[in-house]
């Protein structure tokens, strides 16, 4: 799919996105991002194995993106590639492929071309955040 199509399709059209990274920290860049896609009628699925079970901004947070009950469109990343081998062992888990958004901060090549070759959607280094701003109007 084209970028201009998961723009069209998933960005001006507000999906349903697990925020892999969510936090409670009201000075992390997820946490405006989340602000602002919650504002814009998107849903919201915070993930953060660290805050699993507390609230991030109203929402329950999931431990795991297999502990949510619902489909999401988006898997967007907040993780460091250091730190994302747990994730990325639970995506071919799901029984669906959702598009994975590596934000600025969380791109990871080898993910990247791992998942290509099994079919996903994968958008590597730009802000969903700042695609709606500029694709879809603010």
């Amino acid at each position: 799919m084209k970028m201009e199509n998961i723009i069209e399709k998933y960005i001006c059209k507000p999906s349903r996105i697990a925020v892999v990274g969510a936090s409670t920290k009201t000075d992390r860049p997820v946490y405006g991002v989340m602000e602002y896609l919650t504002g814009k009628g998107f849903t919201l699925f915070p993930v953060n194995p660290a805050c699993a079970g507390e609230m991030i901004q109203g929402l329950a947070c999931a431990g795991s993106i297999l502990d949510l009950k619902d489909k999401f469109d988006i898997l967007s990343l907040f993780v460091s590639p250091k730190n994302q081998q747990p994730l990325l062992d639970e995506i071919p888990q799901l029984s669906y492929k959702p598009i994975i958004w590596m934000q600025p901060g969380a791109e990871n090549d080898e993910a990247e071309v791992l998942f290509r070759g099994k079919g996903y959607e994968v958008v590597k280094g730009a802000c969903l955040m700042m695609i709606h701003k500029v694709y879809c109007g603010d």
